[in-house]
């Protein structure tokens, strides 16, 4: 048996631990996220108050009458949350961090999530959390994580070497090409030729935005993300009063 002692301390359960005794910065992990990346864990539990809750063991509904006590308190400054991606019980504690923070009127710009997927950490926003609530919505995004995936996979070792050898300049000329043919499928009412001439001109930017990637410039979701902010910005008077909701 390996009694080598571990590289962190173990986080103490937190069901198991007095309600005035969380103050100040916390991080709120399951049980074995800790021993996914030891290192990334360290650096993410530095000066907190570090405590675990284990869904197995516990029912759901004692994390959120814990956390509903902890937030009314007013004795934590922050929360930081770490599980495992795809766990169906890591998914849980999230959620219901989200839903405790949000009956007692917690100010969530002070809860940040984090997870690990195949042992590299990732800070998941407050929003992501919510949709993970939506599968029809999750069921929308699938398309468009399915063609990254597949120009990813193209542009692998073991891919196409044509696709292998596209640059940010070819990749210009396939679309003025297809941007021509779009031109001609909406003149001659070609609704499937459209179809098929748009596919052409996604898959040539989604290509960009993985060269993007390797070259670590930028990523698909950083163009997404500044052109929505972008057509905020220059509309004002229609974003203004109206929610933004997706």
């Amino acid at each position: 048996m390996n009694n080598q002692q571990s590289p962190f301390t173990q986080p103490r359960d937190i069901i198991s631990v007095n309600v005035n005794m969380f103050k100040d910065d916390i991080l709120l992990t399951c049980t074995y996220s800790p021993e996914i990346n030891p290192l990334e864990y360290t650096k993410l539990n530095k000066e907190r108050a570090v405590y675990s809750f284990c869904p197995e063991l516990h029912h759901l509904d004692k994390l959120g009458f814990k956390l509903c006590t902890i937030f009314r308190l007013k004795r934590i400054k922050s929360l930081y949350v770490l599980t495992k991606d795809g766990s169906p019980h890591s998914m849980q504690i999230p959620l219901m961090v989200q839903e405790a923070a949000e009956d007692t009127g917690f100010d969530k710009s002070n809860i940040r999530y984090f997870c690990f997927e195949g042992g590299k950490m990732y800070e998941i926003s407050d929003l992501a959390v919510r949709k993970a609530r939506h599968y029809s919505e999750i069921e929308k995004l699938l398309p468009y994580a399915k063609l990254e995936k597949v120009i990813e996979i193209l542009r692998g070792g073991n891919g196409c070497k044509n696709d292998r050898k596209e640059t940010f300049l070819t990749a210009i000329e396939h679309l003025k090409e297809e941007v021509s043919e779009i031109e001609n499928a909406v003149k001659t009412n070609d609704i499937n030729n459209l179809l098929e001439e748009i596919g052409d001109v996604l898959f040539n930017l989604v290509l960009m935005g993985q060269i993007a990637k390797e070259k670590e410039l930028f990523e698909l979701k950083n163009i997404v993300k500044q052109v929505s902010q972008k057509m905020i910005d220059r509309h004002p008077e229609v974003f203004q009063n109206n929610k933004l909701k997706y």
